[in-house]
């Protein structure tokens, strides 16, 4: 059974109240909750058990790896859901695109401006979202498309078609990025980038206060490549022969999270790395044994403030920070 995200922020309200000595203003802050809100959480762990003499764990909360994780990275929250079969990319995505819409549902608030990429994760969270509710009823939201179109407009997973579904469920205004994910050549991406429609939808993302992402990985059987006439697979060879091991908003990264120079990242339309990595927060979403390097570059890089995967990812990211 999936615990739920409100399950999940009970017992780490607690932990952060009770065994980190952390103040509800403190709380309220670093979670993006109201200090009421805080106050009748602190309230309902105590009516449920959860707060006795100690505090008890639930089953499949992982808020001791959940923290390290935090402490080990520099990361602002971390939400660690169990799966059952880490190779499975459908169940993945499927589990966490669901904690994602959970997630965004506990720190949604009136006049937030999200930005968001493409991908299956994305889609998972976004179809979450429409199948367990109907409309949320949140004033002043907005989203805008942070990465041109790719592939078909009317695939579920192109960006333009996830921003208005997204913007749709929220109740919200859509702002669309009129202009393709990627295109032929350097001198016809600054042409697209002269558009004054163009400009407008980038300056938008770019001051976006929540920008929820996929985590891609330059990988044969990728969405990128699943697609067609987007990206070949040589162009995904010649990233990773410079050290690429994933992406964010199509901007190829190394292991480190530095940015990877290169013909593709000149042909892309849509937010940089260090636009996202100036967004107040970003929360990245994958996992997965095929998704494993890419989650670890961006960690390493702080290119993310939360990081929503699953609990054997989380566990060999622990791993490596001790190592």
């Amino acid at each position: 059974m999936r615990v739920s995200d409100h399950q999940r922020l009970l017992v780490k309200i607690a932990k952060l109240y009770y065994e980190q000595e952390e103040t509800q203003s403190q709380i309220s802050k670093r979670l993006r909750l109201s200090r009421q809100k805080v106050q009748r959480l602190l309230k309902e762990a105590r009516q449920e058990g959860i707060v006795q003499l100690s505090i008890r764990p639930l089953m499949g909360v992982f808020d001791d790896l959940e923290r390290k994780l935090e402490d080990n990275f520099g990361l602002r929250e971390v939400i660690v859901i169990e799966i059952k079969d880490y190779h499975d990319h459908k169940e993945v995505t499927r589990e966490i695109g669901a904690a994602a819409a959970e997630f965004l549902l506990r720190i949604l608030q009136e006049n937030d401006l999200l930005t968001i990429s493409w991908g299956s994760s994305l889609l998972g969270m976004v179809d979450s979202l429409h199948a367990s509710m109907s409309r949320v009823e949140i004033d002043g939201i907005k989203v805008v498309q942070g990465l041109g179109g790719l592939g078909d407009p009317t695939n579920e997973t192109h960006a333009a078609e996830l921003t208005r579904r997204f913007a749709s469920v929220l109740g919200g205004q859509a702002a669309l990025l009129p202009a393709p994910g990627i295109v032929g050549s350097p001198a016809v991406g600054e042409a697209f980038k002269t558009d004054p429609h163009v400009q407008n939808a980038l300056r938008m993302a770019a001051s976006a206060n929540l920008a929820f992402m996929g985590i891609g990985a330059p990988r044969k059987d990728s969405i990128l490549i699943q697609q067609g006439n987007i990206v070949d697979w040589q162009e995904l060879k010649l990233l990773k022969a410079q050290g690429a091991v994933g992406d964010i908003n199509l901007r190829y990264f190394d292991h480190h999270g530095r940015s990877i120079d290169s013909d593709l990242n000149s042909r892309v339309i849509g937010l940089t790395l260090d636009e996202i990595r100036r967004i107040n927060t970003v929360v990245g979403i994958a996992g997965g044994e095929a998704k494993y390097d890419a989650i670890l570059g961006a960690v390493n890089g702080h290119l993310i403030d939360v990081l929503v995967t699953d609990h054997i990812t989380a566990q060999n990211l622990l791993d490596d920070s001790i190592n």
